[in-house]
């Protein structure tokens, strides 16, 4: 979150938020950049496709959102679920949801899984094929 914030500051002219999370037992978050960016006046278009994920969404959704570009392409990963990592005893990592990120108009960047969860797993397992 913190290069997607910083890369956003470079869009805009004045304080915008860039994204806030929000989750069960986390607290709300906002992310506005205090000063003006050096690419203020500078015309955007951003590419995406089903590859984009976290970062770029957030990038991506600032953009959209304040009218601030274009972004064309196909429709994005979705993946905006904020992630811990808890350390464990033998040396492994366990990560766990703890909010979501949402655009500054308010949209969900996480799909939904109304498709089915093995479509999201086909997608993390880098295009292995999974049974539906």
């Amino acid at each position: 979150m913190t290069a997607s914030t910083q890369l956003v500051n470079h869009f805009f002219a004045d304080e915008k938020a860039a994204v806030y999370l929000i989750g069960r037992k986390t607290p709300s978050r906002n992310t506005n950049h205090p000063e003006s960016g050096d690419l203020s006046s500078a015309r955007l278009v951003v590419l995406t496709d089903d590859g984009s994920a976290s970062a770029s969404e957030i990038v991506a959704g600032a953009i959209q959102d304040w009218d601030r570009g274009v972004i064309i392409g196909r429709r994005t990963f979705g993946k905006g679920l904020v992630q811990n990592a808890y350390y464990l005893t033998d040396g492994s990592i366990i990560r766990l949801s703890i909010a979501r990120y949402y655009t500054p108009s308010g949209r969900s960047i996480q799909s939904s899984y109304s498709e089915g969860y093995e479509n999201t797993l086909k997608i993390i397992a880098g295009g292995l094929l999974m049974a539906k």
